[in-house]
């Protein structure tokens, strides 16, 4: 454990009453009292923790200074995402800050541009305490007015609710992290419970704090991270002051933490779950107005470890790291200290997966995943349309069963017990999901071997609602483990024996005899085999062979002549080398764009990520990433595009807009890897590595002039220095040798336009004034000033790989490849699985650029040209009511269904739709 306490951590000798950790990491912010306002501050985290950071004078340690709130800001903290910092003071405020992509202004204190983009009022006194919900759906706010406000954190400034009930200063609020509750603590001795359903009170806990004064500043409270218990602040037990855990099986106020002298101020536990000695357990950190500060393991019956004098007055906050080795807290007298734990002193974390299984194994479903899924189960439905689409649905699916099903297999049918949320799915390797077939979960199966030893078959135990009560917490009557233990239940597994099944031991692997083998390798085939049909689309043999059939019966074309030239001999021009030693960037407008190879390691080979960063971006978090299977070997970029080509030949390109970038054409197959790509407005230029220059016009997709071969324009060593466009639409090369060449359409031949060797211009002067220079369409790229590059780091193991944004990749790849290819089937098959892609794992903005194209101009205003109702010959309101009948699934996309159902259903009243903007 290491104690550090930075002095430059200050706002000018005056109080910091909050600190809080960026889920990431790599920023912490303070919130106290400024010159003559209130003040919020961001730092970099880094500067704290490591000492060669600290002392490098090129490493800001302030990143933005905020001095907007009126009076003294009394609580900051981070959204889960890490994309909002709110703030709430004196001066009944609260303001919600964002992290500006514009250029920051010129001062010490704006390395980072945070910006105040919402300022909610409401209060009617001092706001004490924030928290944000476990999905950053709403933001709760406690006040001196004695109420709590729900704020739409989708919506800002909209208010969802104002929870009345406390008769006294409400000091602190703290969200379930189940997201089923809300618990609050306020000066009237009481800690009050609500339910996030319909924000009704669930309970009232007032018997630890009925010796309790009002002497402490804040009351901050704490959730543990398993959702079981509730620690408090400010309590009494014994005429003592206390942390009181309430249990969140009948809030039951049986444990809490003794030992501080004063009134414990703020109590705030680790969000991870640790494991240590075998034992799972919950870390939390007591502040009390005895200037010390308490670290407790739910497994042991004393503190970890117990600062005392560690400031010379109260502490008022307390905020750990996301990976829960780093702790921070701040006091009344100004100052900010460091806390620095091991695993091997507070635990090893559970992985997110543990973690999720934990969840699964207590709640039934899983409460945290990689793609920040919601939790639907506590939503209301709003209007009966929803409930009215699901029972068509299943209606439509049992009619469908019915059909399908033999009647010697309804004859047999039993009932089934339904899987958990999560359970009985798998993954293949290429991704697509199957079910688990049923099999029984109440016995297992006994057999002897020839030698009379037994042997039992494993069979897998899914989870029933039996298990549901094991938790972090120990059952009441075993206080030696604290609160960690889970009490052993029998077996419910029937042993069935089996006396005619022997099976033979020790048998060679070498003595296997023919059928065995034509056996193994029976039901090897049959474990290979994938569950349900082919996908649409031909097939890869299918393609050959209709490809070898048109090269066998002389159907040979000026494309495959020429590629059977070039392809024979050696590449006519270099392939260039990219991102061999680390990350390279390359500046899109506003954004920069970072190409990482090799950056994940996957069991079938290496991935390249492509990611937008802002330029005025500090923490370098993108907004935007996306994966490929081949190394990136050369980029071309602007504000407007991103291309890129890989070392296996294929060409991507992406459209900037709004920092997101959607895909502009599907993977394009070149004939060799891309020498050269220049940008010119909307004209893409390649020039690959066999020497042949192709050109496509991006704004609208097209082809601009046939791939053109020049290989007969090179010599030995000779490369492309520059290509580009002229005015009239023919492209110009330019090479190493001084030689520029402009390919004439009507010609059909390339036009020597300047020779810097040829002997007649030499021996005449140069012909200096006998051309004018040509200037092409655009002015052509330049290439950047000085490349930016991220710092390098020790080697490591690459980053894993999330599962969700690569599958959005794949799939967006995938329509934008059938929408050019006009194959329509596949098109529908390939839109309807990304919007269900997105419906799950998606954001709002993505969802509504699908369904505005498909319900038309009405709600579509972004484009200037008129709206076509069909693509490739579909209807695309057909389309937008199977996306509904999958967006009505997802009870959080419930307003979203509605919005769009009914706009739909008035254009078919109406029967005709108005074009215009």
């Amino acid at each position: 454990m290491k104690l550090l306490k930075p002095s430059w951590v200050n706002h000018d000798d005056k109080p910091i009453f909050s600190v809080d950790i960026h889920p990431t990491g790599k920023r912490f912010a303070t919130g106290g009292q400024g010159g003559d306002s209130g003040r919020v501050v961001v730092w970099n985290l880094n500067s704290v923790l490591f000492e060669a950071v600290e002392v490098d004078p090129n490493v800001p340690k302030m990143l933005c200074q905020m001095d907007n709130h009126l009076a003294c800001v009394n609580c900051v903290r981070w959204s889960n995402g890490g994309r909002y910092l709110a703030s709430g003071g004196d001066d009944r405020l609260v303001m919600v800050w964002g992290l500006s992509v514009a250029p920051s202004a010129p001062g010490k204190h704006k390395t980072e541009m945070w910006r105040c983009i919402s300022t909610l009022r409401g209060h009617a006194g001092d706001v004490l305490d924030l928290a944000w919900s476990p999905l950053d759906k709403w933001l709760a706010s406690c006040s001196v007015d004695n109420t709590i406000i729900i704020w739409n954190a989708e919506k800002f400034p909209e208010m969802v609710c104002v929870l009345n009930g406390h008769t006294g200063l409400v000091k602190g609020v703290a969200w379930d992290p189940v997201g089923k509750y809300l618990a609050s603590q306020s000066d009237d001795k009481s800690l009050r419970v609500w339910k996030t359903a319909d924000w009704a009170q669930e309970t009232v806990i007032t018997e630890p704090f009925e010796e309790c004064g009002g002497t402490t500043h804040v009351l901050r409270l704490s959730w543990s991270p398993d959702g079981q218990y509730v620690l408090s602040a400010h309590a009494m037990n014994g005429g003592g002051p206390t942390a009181q855990v309430v249990e969140r099986d009948g809030w039951r106020c049986d444990k809490d933490f003794v030992g501080h002298r004063k009134a414990v101020t703020c109590a705030r536990f680790n969000s991870n779950i640790f494991v240590k000695e075998g034992k799972k357990c919950c870390c939390a950190a007591v502040g009390s107005r005895d200037r010390a500060l308490s670290i407790w393991l739910t497994s042991l019956k004393r503190p970890l470890v117990v600062v005392h004098d560690l400031f010379s007055d109260s502490v008022l906050d307390l905020s750990w790291s996301s990976d829960g080795l780093n702790l921070l807290a701040c006091s009344s007298d100004g100052t900010v200290a460091c806390i620095q734990f091991t695993n091997k002193e507070i635990g090893t974390p559970l992985t997110l997966e543990e973690k999720n299984a934990f969840y699964e194994k207590i709640y039934g479903k899983c409460l945290i995943n990689e793609s920040g899924g919601d939790l639907t189960s506590n939503l209301l439905v709003e209007c009966p349309e929803i409930l009215l689409a699901r029972e068509k649905q299943e209606a439509k699916k049992e009619a469908a069963k019915e059909e399908i099903t033999p009647k010697s297999e309804k004859s047999q049918s039993v009932p089934a017990t339904t899987p958990p949320v999560c359970s009985g799915i798998s993954v293949t390797p290429s991704g697509a999901l199957i079910s688990t077939p049923v099999r029984p979960i109440d016995r297992q199966i006994e057999t002897r071997t020839s030698d009379g030893k037994r042997r039992i078959t494993p069979v897998f135990i899914p989870l029933t609602h039996a298990d549901a009560n094991e938790s972090l917490a120990s059952q009441p009557g075993a206080p030696e483990n604290c609160f960690s233990t889970s009490s052993q239940s029998k077996s419910r597994i029937r042993v069935e024996r089996r006396d005619d099944i022997i099976i033979h031991p020790n048998v060679s692997n070498h003595a296997i005899s023919q059928s065995s083998k034509t056996n193994d390798n029976a039901l090897d085939q049959r474990l290979r085999k994938r569950g349900g049909g082919g996908l649409p689309g031909p097939r890869a043999d299918e393609v050959q062979a209709h490809a070898g059939a048109g090269v066998g019966a002389g159907g040979e074309g000026p494309a495959s002549a020429a590629g059977a030239a070039v392809g024979g001999g050696p590449p006519a021009l270099p392939a260039p080398v990219l991102g061999a030693a680390g990350p390279v960037v390359r500046a899109a407008g506003p954004l920069r764009l970072q190409v990482v190879n090799k950056a994940c390691n996957t069991h079938y080979g290496t991935l390249s990520r492509l990611q937008l960063i802002p330029n005025n971006s500090a923490s370098n978090d993108p907004v935007w990433e996306t994966y490929l299977g081949s190394p990136v070997t050369c980029i071309a970029c602007d504000a407007r595009w991103v291309c890129v080509s890989c070392a296996d030949g294929a060409l991507h390109v992406w459209r900037l807009a709004r920092a997101h970038a959607a895909r502009a054409l599907p993977p394009l197959a070149l004939m060799s890897q891309a020498a050269k790509m220049t940008l010119t407005g909307d004209t893409l230029l390649v020039v690959t590595t066999s020497a042949e220059l192709a050109i496509w016009e991006l704004s609208n997709a097209s082809c601009v002039i046939r791939p053109l071969c020049f290989r007969n324009l090179l010599s030995h060593g000779v490369t492309v220095t520059n290509c580009s466009l002229l005015e009239d639409g023919n492209p110009m090369i330019s090479l190493s040798n001084g030689k520029n060449y402009i390919y004439s359409k009507k010609l059909c031949a390339w036009v020597v336009w300047a020779d810097a060797s040829d002997p007649v211009r030499r021996a005449g002067g140069g012909w200096r004034s006998s051309r004018s220079a040509r200037a092409p369409r655009a002015s052509a790229p330049r290439a950047p000033a000085a490349l930016l590059t991220a710092p390098r780091t020790p080697s490591a193991p690459p980053p894993p790989l999330r599962p969700h944004t690569n599958v959005a990749s794949w799939l967006e790849a995938q329509v934008a490849s059938c929408l050019h290819l006009r194959l329509a089937k596949d098109y529908k098959h390939w839109l309807s699985s990304l919007f269900s892609h997105l419906v799950n794992h998606g954001t709002e903005d993505q969802l509504r650029y699908i369904l505005d194209d498909m319900l038309g101009p009405s709600h579509c205003t972004s484009t200037p040209k008129k709206w076509q109702s069909t693509v490739l010959g579909i209807k695309k309101h057909d389309i937008l009511e199977e996306m509904l009948a999958l967006l009505v699934k997802q009870l959080r996309w419930q307003r979203l269904y509605t919005e769009y159902a009914d706009q739909l259903n008035d254009l078919k009243e109406t029967g005709s739709i108005m074009n215009g903007h």
